[in-house]
C-alpha cells in the first residue's frame, strides 16, 4: 500500500503542509472515509484531502499544528507595564519560544520585534499572548500582525524550512 504525498494548500500554493490533527467529530467521522485536515504552515490554512492508504501514527505528546524551526533571532519586546529583551529559539507562524532573563506571567501580551536573518527593519508582532513559563523560557502565540509583517515571516519561513530541508538532503 503506497502512502500519498502530502498535498499542496489551495490558499497559497505552497507544499510545506503538515497533517492537522483531529479537533471536532466531523474531522473523525472524515477520518473513517480516508478524508484527513491538514495545515499550511505558512499561511494557516486548514483544510481537508482524500488520503487513501495513508496511515498517520497518533503522536500524544505533540499536539501543536506548526512545526517549531530551530532559530537564534535577537528580539525586544514589551507590555503595558515593561520592556525587556531576549532571543527567539524556536519558531513558527503561529508563535515562538523566547529565552529571556525579564520575569513574564502566563497570559501576558506583549508586542514583539523579532529581527529575522538577511532583513533590515524587524518584523513586528502587535499582540502575542504568553502561553508557558518556565524559568527563563517562555512560549508565545503569535496573535495579531501590522499590515505585511505576517508576511515577511512567512517568506522568512519558507527559507528557513527549504535550507533545513537541503541540510537534510
Amino acid at each position: 500500500m503506497s502512502v500519498t504525498s502530502e498535498p499542496i494548500c489551495p490558499k497559497c500554493q505552497t507544499d510545506l503542509v503538515k497533517r492537522s490533527r483531529r479537533a471536532s467529530l466531523i474531522d473523525y467521522l472524515m477520518s473513517s472515509f480516508s478524508v484527513y485536515p491538514f495545515r499550511c504552515q505558512l499561511c494557516s490554512h486548514r483544510f481537508y484531502r482524500k488520503q487513501k492508504g495513508a496511515k498517520y501514527k497518533r503522536i500524544v505528546d505533540d499536539r501543536r499544528d506548526y512545526d517549531r524551526l530551530p532559530v537564534d533571532l535577537p528580539t525586544t519586546f514589551s507590555s503595558k507595564t515593561f520592556n525587556g529583551q531576549g532571543s527567539v529559539r524556536e519558531i513558527s507562524i503561529a508563535g515562538c519560544s523566547l529565552r529571556t532573563d525579564t520575569p513574564l506571567e502566563v497570559g501576558d501580551i506583549l508586542r514583539i520585534e523579532l529581527q529575522l536573518p538577511n532583513e533590515p527593519d524587524p518584523v513586528s508582532v502587535d499582540i502575542a499572548i504568553l502561553r508557558s513559563v518556565h524559568f527563563n523560557h517562555a512560549r508565545l502565540e503569535f496573535l495579531e500582525f501590522p499590515s505585511g509583517d505576517k508576511e515577511r515571516l512567512q517568506h522568512c519561513l519558507a527559507e528557513l524550512i527549504s535550507n533545513n530541508s537541503s541540510l537534510k538532503a
